[in-house]
């Protein structure tokens, strides 16, 4: 918790510390063993992550940790978030097209 500001005007807790190349912090959770900053968090403050679970941000800030900002969801709860929210390009506006 020493990387994590809070922000309050969204309520975000933001991860101060290193962003890995997609934007999301990364955690020291070992000795040797990095992990994602909010899976790190979710961890930590509200359990394990069930096999196959994505923990997935209801504020769209890839840097926030706060955990009332979280939930778990399945990968095509993830995806659908993302198209619903605009995040997810396709046609002209995706790199790839």
């Amino acid at each position: 918790m020493a990387n994590v500001s809070p922000e309050p005007t969204s309520g975000c807790w933001l991860w101060t510390g290193a962003p890995d190349s997609s934007g999301y912090g990364r955690a020291n959770v070992a000795p040797g063993k990095q992990e994602r900053s909010h899976r790190a968090a979710w961890t930590l403050l509200r359990g394990p992550i069930p096999q196959g679970l994505f923990v997935c941000h209801r504020c769209d800030n890839r840097g926030c940790v706060n955990p009332d900002h979280l939930y778990l969801g399945t990968h095509q709860d993830n995806v659908r978030d993302a198209v619903q929210r605009r995040r997810f390009w396709r046609g002209p506006r995706r790199k790839a097209a």
